[in-house]
C-alpha cells in the first residue's frame, strides 16, 4: 500500500525517512523539528509543546497546529 504524503493525517512507521517526508509537506502545522541520531530520537516542536515522535503515532496537521497522539500499545516495557 503507498502512503499519501500529502494527506493531513499520518501514522508513523519506522521508516525516518517517510516521516521527515510527510513532516517537509505540513510545515505550516509546527515550528520545529530535530533528530538525534545517536538516541534515534525525533522531536517535534509546536503550538502546543514538544512531542516525542515515536513508531504508531499519529499525526494530524488538518486544523493547522501539529495534533500528535501517542499508540501506548506499541511501546515496548522495559
Amino acid at each position: 500500500m503507498s502512503k499519501d504524503f500529502y494527506a493531513d493525517t499520518y501514522i508513523v512507521d519506522d521508516n525516518l525517512a517517510d516521516t521527515l517526508h510527510w513532516l517537509s509537506l505540513h510545515q505550516d502545522s509546527y515550528d520545529a523539528f530535530s533528530y538525534d541520531a545517536v538516541t534515534q530520537e525525533l522531536v517535534v516542536h509546536h503550538a502546543n509543546g514538544t512531542d516525542q515522535i515515536r513508531v504508531g503515532d499519529y499525526l494530524n496537521a488538518r486544523y493547522g497546529i501539529l495534533i500528535t497522539a501517542h499508540n501506548f500499545s506499541t511501546s515496548s516495557s522495559s
